[in-house]
């Protein structure tokens, strides 16, 4: 196709906006001439946001269509483009946050056989572990959820606060675990005299990856955070480290947030943090994947001057590729340094240093660093729980860094293995 061609395409597209040319908008499969049509008369994202809309619409009509029959809610989109993503890359559509999209007949087809679980305790109330604890609850299976902290939700709470829509996904799992008859169990460890006294059948652990601070010289520097110290201190916990290496003002604002329940309400210090937040004027962001650009995304959006620094050559690992294409691109037009492919990771007082990909050594001066990088899959609770002779499923970062596709889609997953019912087939 040429570029002219492409741009006739690309008009074709911007310019039909009532139901059924959009829905024959949907169905086309755009090339990768289009892309760059698209990107050259600087109309990137209006072309991404009319696919998008397209797919709201028809979700939208659906829902009216099936209100008669009082459907459940209808699953919030949280906009990254996972949908749209599979047009381009000429995949089966699927969705992030519904695993059942275009697998709705295998989802209808779904039975509990005979040999499927009376009792099940779900272990983690993140989105994967709510996941599942609804699944099988819909089913007529009994579920505990058992969570360690203090609120469900676990990583997404953070993730909600950097990008609001995650906290729509986050209020709708919330919402339909308030719905169900699912025994849920907050500040509960789960621990092996726990487990004897709920005597499961099958145990789902869905606790989440192992945080590590990376062995990077100067990683104990005081102005230094991990991932877990900043969403501590963002969401209230005065316990831990990150309260630790923060001011006196910042540890009183943040009793004062848990005391007060305002750290649990995202909206609110996403309000907030515009106006005050605990950290200097220029952050360096060391890890670009997903988690670490839309970090980025949200301290530019608060006045902080940016840098983010990854080892491997491409940023964005963990976002499909529209929703990738569109944030870099957004990050760079509001400024924020992007820089992969670097080595020699050292933090200094006042400053980071790395090796570029041609050599030379730079030195980025930074108030604060914070590290989003260092997560890995944590399988001890459940080697633990596998020795003493439970069933044990473990689905999502347990298993390894897997996103909020990968944590939905496991939740979904185990809940169809424990109810003995066949896996989904899946394209790759």
């Amino acid at each position: 196709m040429t570029a002219q061609a492409g741009g006739v395409q690309l008009d074709a597209h911007l310019g039909r906006h009532d139901v059924d040319a959009t829905d024959d908008v949907a169905d086309q499969r755009l090339d990768q001439t289009t892309f760059t049509t698209a990107q050259q008369r600087g109309q990137f994202s209006r072309l991404v946001d009319q696919r998008q809309n397209v797919l709201f619409v028809r979700g939208r009509r659906r829902c009216v269509q099936q209100k008669a029959g009082q459907p459940r809610a209808a699953r919030p989109c949280i906009y990254c483009y996972t949908c749209v993503s599979t047009a381009y890359l000429r995949q089966p559509v699927r969705c992030a946050v519904n695993p059942d999209t275009g697998f709705e007949c295998e989802r209808s087809e779904a039975a509990k056989s005979l040999s499927a679980p009376r009792h099940v305790v779900v272990i983690g109330g993140g989105p994967g572990g709510m996941e599942a604890a609804c699944r099988l609850d819909e089913a007529g299976v009994k579920v505990t959820l058992v969570e360690a902290g203090a609120r469900l939700g676990g990583t997404l709470r953070f993730a909600a606060l950097a990008y609001p829509p995650n906290g729509d996904l986050l209020d709708y799992l919330i919402a339909q675990i308030g719905q169900s008859t699912v025994d849920v169990h907050c500040n509960t460890p789960a621990t092996p005299d726990l487990l004897r006294r709920l005597a499961p059948d099958a145990v789902v652990v869905a606790t989440g990856a192992r945080r590590t601070m990376p062995e990077l010289p100067g990683a104990d520097l005081p102005h230094v955070y991990s991932g877990d110290d900043l969403r501590a201190l963002m969401l209230g916990d005065v316990a831990g480290e990150g309260a630790r290496k923060a001011g006196l003002g910042t540890r009183l604002a943040a009793r004062l947030g848990a005391a007060s329940g305002m750290s649990a309400n995202a909206a609110l210090i996403r309000t907030a943090t515009k106006a005050w937040l605990p950290l200097g004027k220029r952050i360096v962001i060391l890890g670009g994947e997903l988690v670490g650009v839309e970090l980025a995304e949200f301290l530019a959006g608060r006045g902080r001057e940016v840098t983010v620094i990854e080892p491997a050559p491409r940023l964005g690992k963990g976002l499909l590729l529209v929703r990738r294409m569109r944030l870099l691109s957004e990050l760079k037009e509001h400024g924020v340094a992007l820089q992969g492919g670097v080595s020699e990771l050292a933090i200094e007082p006042g400053a980071v240093r790395y090796k570029s990909q041609d050599g030379t050594v730079v030195r980025v001066p930074a108030d604060h660093v914070i590290v989003a990088m260092g997560a890995t899959g944590d399988m001890s609770l459940a080697d633990t729980l596998i020795a003493q002779g439970h069933r044990v499923e473990v689905i999502g970062d347990a298993t390894g860094v897997s996103y909020i596709e990968g944590v939905i889609r496991g939740g979904a997953e185990a809940a169809r293995r424990l109810l003995g019912n066949p896996p989904v087939e899946r394209a790759a």
